[in-house]
């Protein structure tokens, strides 16, 4: 009898889907009262078009938060075995090849999730039917948008199962990767703000897409344009289609990783905090730089002002206090043992600290020649000043702005001392535009004092110059390429009623 590979083996599939109808028995439940039954139970409230954007709201809102905690629940039922020796064991003696059982589970998974989203969507119809309202397209979009922002969130925590090996390190995991990028760049940008003189504040995190959920809701991908007629609403439009596509294609990379890991995976590894041996180093030190970080802005507010340039020194004392608890503490995890004050982890530890160190020193004492920078003139195309996005190439403006510049640089440290005295400081932004095309972004403090109020070289009376500049008043306050004959009319009110109209040349 020829044999044949089998990619799913029916009895375990079976044994899976029963063992979970708990879980997504109560999953479908509250989709049915979310859905088809409110539906049922409201639509006289609502006019069709209501109704349709109700569907694609929830489509909207409800896919990334749903998913990224169901997905979570899922792996954890789903792969729970492979934590326990006992179970662990077990499963591996069966006639069965491991890639077999990894899919067998892995479609169990999926299952969880699509048949309470098929049913519901299914449901969705009728319950728009009884209304007089079809919702058959808008029931698929949602059960698209839900069904793919499953799959990422699921196929991530299959993958974080197969690297780790305790169940209770499965999910602290799952969520601190979730939102590592945007964490890290948040603290590496307070500290490059706090160390590195002239680097610029940017309030949005350029990196946020690295963090699904975040950006999920911080910058709403998916979305839902409302179509009126009138004054009353017709239907919806929904956007994100391209998110979605995203989110499938790494879900799927994350599913073939996840398939590579299980097929070598040691069954001995059960209960460890990381099951894959070559992966251990690779936690261990991206734990102690973690610690080194978080810890370190930590304990330095709390004894102390914070991350300033004033205090380098407590700040870098408080990192390399943050890396060494990060670096034993993470040692004990691996090895499941307090005795790991050994002289080779004590030296590695040492390895870690000297690095953090070296590059906290980079940043303070600007080894890149970041903070020294100053563009030469023949560089410089334009500029373009504060939070404006326009652009000035008037040369007066920019021999201004470029010998402003300088002098911040100049006096970095009669600046930096100030900061220190909690000295007024109004925020100078410059941007330059090269001639190669870069763009150059630099942001310094003006000290206000007694004696720089009265000085006309002060760094905040040049700023007071530029300001003043017509050009710069012109860039800030009027729109690009705007013109006196564009202008129809202008009206001035004060304060007390008074009104003064003023013509076309006038205004300009």
């Amino acid at each position: 009898m020829k044999s044949r590979i089998s990619c799913c083996n029916g009895p375990l599939l079976k044994k899976d889907l029963f063992r979970g109808i708990p879980l997504w028995g109560a999953y479908l439940l509250c989709w049915l009262v979310a859905l088809p039954l409110l539906i049922l139970s409201e639509g006289r409230w609502r006019s069709g078009g209501g109704l349709q954007i109700y569907v694609l709201e929830l489509a909207v809102h409800a896919a990334h938060p749903v998913a990224f905690c169901y997905g979570l629940v899922t792996a954890c039922l789903v792969f729970s075995w492979q934590f326990k020796s006992r179970s662990a064991n077990f499963f591996g003696a069966l006639p069965l090849r491991r890639e077999t059982q990894f899919l067998t589970h892995y479609l169990a998974g999926l299952l969880y999730a699509l048949i309470p989203h098929a049913l519901a969507a299914l449901l969705t119809v009728p319950a728009g039917w009884y209304h007089g309202t079809g919702l058959g397209l808008e029931a698929l979009t949602w059960l698209a948008s839900m069904t793919i922002a499953y799959v990422f969130y699921y196929s991530f925590a299959v993958l974080l199962a197969q690297i780790v090996g305790n169940l209770t390190a499965l999910p602290p995991l799952y969520l601190v990767l979730n939102f590592t990028v945007v964490v890290v760049e948040a603290i590496v940008t307070a500290l490059l703000q706090c160390f590195v003189y002239g680097i610029p504040s940017r309030g949005e995190l350029t990196l946020g897409w690295a963090s699904p959920l975040y950006y999920a809701l911080a910058e709403s991908p998916l979305r839902m344009e409302t179509v009126w007629r009138g004054e009353e609403v017709y239907g919806g439009i929904f956007h994100g289609w391209g998110h979605l596509g995203v989110l499938a294609a790494v879900g799927a990379a994350f599913t073939v990783i996840a398939f590579l890991l299980h097929k070598y995976r040691r069954m001995e590894s059960a209960g460890d905090v990381i099951a894959i041996r070559h992966l251990k180093p690779v936690f261990l030190y991206c734990f102690t730089v973690g610690c080194s970080l978080v810890l370190g802005i930590a304990l330095s507010s709390i004894l102390s002002s914070g991350l300033t340039t004033g205090n380098f020194v407590p700040a870098v004392l408080c990192m390399l206090s943050g890396a060494v608890i990060g670096y034993f503490l993470g040692e004990m995890m691996l090895h499941r043992s307090i005795r790991v004050f050994r002289k080779r982890n004590i030296l590695n530890c040492a390895v870690c600290c000297g690095v953090i160190l070296a590059a906290m020193l980079c940043l303070r004492f600007d080894l890149t020649g970041y903070s020294a920078y100053v563009p030469e003139r023949a560089e410089i195309k334009a500029v373009g000043l504060g939070t404006s996005r326009c652009w000035s190439e008037d040369p007066e403006l920019i021999d201004r702005v470029q010998s402003l510049h300088q002098d911040c640089v100049d006096q970095q440290r009669e600046v930096e001392q100030m900061m220190g005295r909690n000295v007024w400081m109004p925020e100078f932004i410059l941007r330059y535009e090269l001639t190669d095309g870069r763009i150059v972004y630099r942001e310094f403090g003006m000290p206000v004092t007694e004696e720089t109020s009265v000085d006309p070289d002060s760094l905040i009376r040049q700023w007071e110059e530029i300001v003043n500049h017509p050009e710069y008043i012109t860039l800030r306050l009027l729109p690009k390429d705007i013109r006196a004959t564009d202008i129809a009319s202008c009206s001035i009110t004060d304060n007390f009623g008074g009104q003064v109209f003023l013509t076309s040349d006038e205004t300009y």
